[in-house]
């Protein structure tokens, strides 16, 4: 018999097993198979990859941000370099330095200047006198310093400390009138006269600021200004000379734009926006056509074309303020009773999205009922203005002059906000499917779906890929594959082993998908250089990877809820009806509760007789599956209800409405359950085994029915097959070679073949059911459960669970025996000889590429806040440092002597501030030394101090080498371990700020020059340790200055610092110095994506001093 392969897959948010299996047939079928290899890949030690582990944002987002006030910073020296020179050719700057430095101390604007040759004292007097042409440029050069505010209409709509820039922008404004104040300037220099602040500041309760100016007062100041000085200057302002330094001053870069993915029918064509009118139009089409009316008796109907055109007229003009409408006013519309509900309508969703943009833009503020009469080429090209423009004034100039509008509708179509993001379908698909849903009707008159819109334009759906689809030998950068999934890049042609690739070719902006489809692409490959392409692959993956962060958020917070639900029940167990608090107990007090809000009014829903507390644990109560688990395969809680035990047996392995003695009565049966959770309702219909699927149906679902993530992985795995093969009749069909399936199953599958314990702790772990999840090798167990999961097993579980509905899933799941005889014992050989496989994260350091203006950090080169010298050290050494904080920062009277003194050492803010918190702790000290700030006689206002403390601090040198501040050393490099002349090991920690320097040299080398370096490792790195046992493989946690070295073995998982302070658990830290890790001729070693381990042995024992 032909033997076959199957890769099997366990993909998480940062880890994946994988096991290969060789069968003579099926999988599980209890023929001949053997385990050919298995493995884990861990890239991330994190939660999710990619991602931080108490946040779970991107941690793309910081590098993002501080990335971005890098570039801020280069632009603005730039931009002040080029005004520089302007100011300086065209004779009003002094060319010498030392001339311009003198000019800068003369209009000095600190608290010691002059108020009469302030540069604030100039730009007053320069809207009515002349101003030398020195001075002129003085005050050029400071409206380019703070050049004011310029809001984008795209980016700061819904930016809270925007919102607080805009309402002190009008504050400013509205102070301006009344100080009768013609500039900005003008106003600064009557504050700067009345010993007011002249900076905007955020104010001390943090809500906002007193002032800001926006970049159009700075503007009018800089045309008023212009305008009155070419009255004195007209030979040296020229109209050419203020049009430059206009431009240079306040010129602002667009924004990037986003680029659209490829439309999934013609990839030729770019995805419309969803503001684009047709996207809308299809949209609400497509969500409408979807509607199915459930009846009383949980029958469905789809709508007619009539009803389908009444409902789409609603969604574009009927809508609320949210943009929906409620399926109440559906259901009114439409003439249906209240028993009526939608098949779309849950507890949760309680609505239907309208066409948005019809329904805002129509609205008699903005177009009116103009919008409906326009073009859709003339709303496209509107709502593409609307969506793409950055500058509100001119979005306003542009609506008034080529629409026609009145400036008032001009403004609220300006503020009107556009839906944000593309769809999937391009121009033509959208056109053609939304044509095809129109006017296409089934055979029985009832509205079309969009995926049977699809088939009969295009012969296929979105999801079922491209039909002439051929093999490749290995899988190649997920970009070539799912290019219709991601967003472009840049463009152009790049080397896929090219860092610039992603940027080019685009990426998954989601970076744990990122990083598991990349990971994935070298494990499979790797796995099909050793052993060849698996004649299957069956995957399964976790939840996590199929949610986006706001997803992720609804999703923890039912499980808060829930967990609170639990608790809950947990008292009523033990205090209420004496019960011990088990799962079991709690699943059965839930599902008591939910039959009724009142506890009196909770009954049977097949017979109608009441359910006591009672009866909850006394037998007469059962817990039944709604539709049979043997033809559903459905253990979720959605398909359990508690009902009568006479009623359980006499409902059998049937759905409820098979059951022939019920028919008489089956309405009333109807009316009872529809006090139900929704999600169980529907199962109580007539046709609820025909929607749920039979046994095949179910099976086609385990592919069809995964999200986001799901689709991705089959895509990208199924690029390793063709679309269509020949069968035995010679005659080619579609045929998938990689399946998906669901996590339940490999669970309870798991558990009953007795695989749990192939890993477990007898010294900690408390129950064999459950798998050990504080060592990585679990996936690989779970990844040969999913290899060895086949069609016929799943056949042989739905068998099994035919003859013991009854006896509950435990009973069905222990009759499925494992795949073959020797199953268990070889997969504990094999999972016990594991090697666990580590992703590096080095980062890169390339000294060269900085020259080259393509360097990049392998980390945060050092903490953000800048510390100031003070010349002075403490007892240790160290460096006694300055630093502002906030008030806020002090929480005990003991912070306070932190407070920086004069050169005897004495703070009259210090000591007023101990007096006011004397005797004061914790929260009533916080709230002393907020009433000091707001209320002390001197000191009143203030919102930072300058604290000393002791700290050791990378100096931050100019150019003549005087450390002018300083800045703490966020982390270390790397561990290096060097071999003395002598034969000593000698161990050497080099920060992260060290060794990005160009010009840093080791000072163990320094020293000794003829020492070797024996290997340096980084966090993550896997060492060979040789001892009693023989040679242990251990990952790097961490190392510290003092030359201690943190390990663990290469298979432990958990919160390693947790378990190793737990008394209880018998994980412990392993730590080394240079000297023990010669004792242990330790030495680095490289471990591949499939667990190969490339040991170079004590190599240093071989090569002569």
């Amino acid at each position: 018999m032909t033997k076959l392969t199957t890769l099997g897959l366990d993909l998480g948010t940062n880890s994946l097993g994988w096991c290969l299996i060789e069968t003579t047939g099926e999988p599980g079928a209890r023929e001949e198979g053997r385990i050919v290899d298995i493995g884990v890949r861990i890239f991330s030690q994190a939660e999710m990859a990619g991602r931080d582990p108490q946040s779970k944002a991107s941690l793309a987002v910081a590098r993002r941000e501080a990335r971005g006030m890098r570039r801020r910073r280069d632009r603005y020296l730039k931009r002040r370099a080029r005004l520089l020179d302007l100011l300086t050719e065209s004779g009003l700057m002094p060319a010498e330095a030392e001339a311009r430095a003198r000019l800068l101390k003369e209009t000095s604007d600190g608290k010691g200047g002059d108020l009469d040759t302030s540069v604030y004292a100039l730009r007053a007097r320069a809207l009515d006198h002349a101003l030398t042409p020195h001075e002129l440029g003085r005050v050029l050069f400071q409206l380019n310093q703070r050049r004011g505010f310029k809001s984008n209409r795209k980016t700061d709509s819904n930016d809270a400390e925007q919102g607080k820039i805009a309402a002190a922008v009008t504050r400013l404004e509205e102070r301006m009138l009344e100080d009768q104040a013609r500039s900005f300037g003008e106003w600064l220099d009557m504050r700067r006269r009345a010993g007011l602040s002249v900076r905007a500041r955020m104010t001390a309760d943090g809500k906002g600021y007193d002032f800001y100016p926006s970049r159009a007062v700075l503007e009018r100041e800089f045309d008023r200004i212009c305008d009155r000085q070419r009255l004195f200057h007209a030979d040296l302002l020229t109209e050419g000379l203020v049009a430059e330094l206009r431009e240079v001053i306040f010129h602002q870069r667009p924004l990037r734009p986003v680029l659209p993915g490829k439309c999934s029918y013609n990839p030729a064509e770019s995805r419309l926006p969803k503001a684009h009118p047709l996207f809308q139009a299809f949209r609400l089409m497509k969500e409408v056509n979807e509607l199915e009316i459930v009846g009383e008796d949980q029958k469905h109907q789809k709508l007619t074309p009539e009803q389908r055109d009444v409902l789409v007229l609603l969604l574009r003009t009927g809508l609320n303020k949210q943009g929906n409408a409620p399926f109440s006013k559906l259901r009114g519309k439409l003439k249906l009773g209240k028993e009526v509900r939608f098949n779309k309508e849950s507890d949760n969703r309680k609505g239907l999205d309208g066409d948005v943009v019809h329904f805002r833009l129509s609205r008699p503020e903005c177009f009116g009922n103009d919008w409906s009469a326009l073009p859709l080429a003339r709303q496209a090209e509107i709502t593409e203005r609307l969506r793409t423009a950055s500058d509100r004034d001119e979005l306003i100039v542009w609506l008034r002059t080529d629409c026609g509008l009145a400036a008032e509708n001009a403004r609220a179509v300006a503020d009107t906000a556009m839906p944000e993001g593309f769809g999937r379908l391009g121009e033509t698909a959208l056109s053609s499917l939304l044509e095809e849903m129109t006017r296409g009707v089934d055979e029985n008159g009832f509205v079309i779906t969009e995926a049977e819109a699809a088939i009969r334009v295009y012969g296929r759906t979105n999801s079922q890929g491209d039909p002439n689809r051929e093999a490749l030998d290995r899988l190649p950068k997920y970009q070539q594959i799912l290019e219709r999934h991601i967003p472009p890049g840049t463009g152009g042609k790049a080397d896929p082993k090219a860092p610039e690739w992603d940027e080019v070719m685009g990426r998954i902006t989601n970076p744990t998908v990122h990083i598991a489809l990349n990971q994935l692409r070298r494990v499979v490959n790797g796995v099909i250089a050793k052993h060849g392409r698996p004649n299957r692959i069956a995957i399964e993956l976790g939840r996590e990877l199929k949610l986006n962060e706001q997803k992720r958020q609804e999703v923890n917070k039912r499980i808060g809820a829930n967990t609170r639900a639990a608790k809950e029940r947990s008292a009523k167990l033990t205090e209420t009806h004496k019960q011990p608090d088990t799962g079991y107990n709690r699943l059965r007090l839930k599902l008591w509760e939910e039959l009724n809000p009142q506890p009196v009014n909770r009954v049977c829903i097949y017979c109608g007789k009441p359910i006591s507390g009672n009866m909850l644990f006394n037998g007469e109560a059962d817990v039944d599956h709604i539709l049979p688990y043997s033809k559903t395969l459905d253990d979720g809680e959605g398909n359990k209800l508690l009902c009568c035990q006479a009623c359980n047996r006499e409902k059998r392995n049937r759905a409820p409405a098979e059951v022939p003695q019920w028919r008489g009565r089956y309405d009333e049966i109807l009316a009872r359950a529809t006090t139900l959770p929704k999600n169980k309702q529907w199962r109580f219909a007539e046709d609820a085994m025909t929607r749920h699927g039979e046994e095949e149906g179910f099976l086609a679902r385990q592919v069809t029915d995964m999200q986001y993530m799901s689709r991705l992985a089959l895509t990208y795995l199924a690029a390793l097959y063709p679309a269509e093969e020949a069968g035995i009749d010679g005659v080619f069909r579609q045929h998938s070679r990689v399946r998906a399936l669901p996590g339940r199953m490999t669970e309870m599958l798991r558990r009953n073949w007795g695989l749990n314990d192939l890993l477990y702790d007898h010294n900690h772990a408390e129950v064999v059911k459950s798998k050990n999840r504080l060592d990585h090798r679990h996936h690989a167990i779970d990844a040969a459960v999913i290899a060895c999961t086949s069609r016929a097993l799943i056949q042989k579980l739905a068998t099994a669970s035919a003859r013991a509905e009854s006896e509950g899933v435990e009973r069905v799941a222990r009759e499925v025996r494992p795949p073959w005889p020797t199953f268990r014992d070889e997969l504990r050989e094999k999972v016990r000889a594991t090697v666990v496989s580590h992703k590096p994260d080095h980062g890169t350091v390339s000294r060269t590429g900085y020259a080259n203006g393509r360097g990049q950090t392998a980390g945060k080169l050092h903490n953000d806040t800048a510390y100031g010298y003070t010349g002075e050290k403490d007892a240790k050494g160290n460096d006694l440092v300055v630093r502002r904080v906030p008030l806020s920062h002090f929480k005990k009277p003991a912070d306070l002597m932190a407070i920086r003194g004069n050169v005897h050492g004495h703070s009259e803010l210090r000591d007023r501030l101990w007096e006011a918190t004397r005797g004061t702790e914790g929260k009533a000290f916080e709230a002393a030394v907020q009433r000091f700030i707001e209320s002390d006689e001197k000191f009143a206002g203030i919102r930072h101090v300058r604290v000393v403390e002791p700290l050791r601090t990378i100096p931050i040198r100019d150019a003549n080498g005087r450390a002018y501040k300083g800045y703490k050393g966020d982390s270390n490099h790397r561990y290096d371990v060097w071999q003395l002349p002598g034969g000593k090991w000698k161990a050497e920690v080099v920060s992260t700020f060290d060794a990005h320097q160009p010009g840093w040299c080791s000072p163990v080398r320094a020293e000794h020059p003829t020492a070797k370096k024996v290997f340096s490792l980084q966090q993550g790195d896997c060492v060979a340790l040789e001892g009693e046992d023989g040679r242990r493989l251990c990952r790097v946690v961490k190392f510290a200055e003092s030359g201690k070295l943190t390990l663990c073995d290469h298979h432990e998982a958990g919160t390693l610092k947790s378990r190793d302070a737990d008394k209880q658990d018998p994980f412990k830290y392993i730590y080394r110095s240079a000297s023990s890790l010669r004792r242990d001729r330790a030495r680095q070693v490289r471990i591949d994506e499939i667990g190969q381990v490339f040991d170079p042995g004590a190599w240093w024992e071989k090569t002569p001093d």
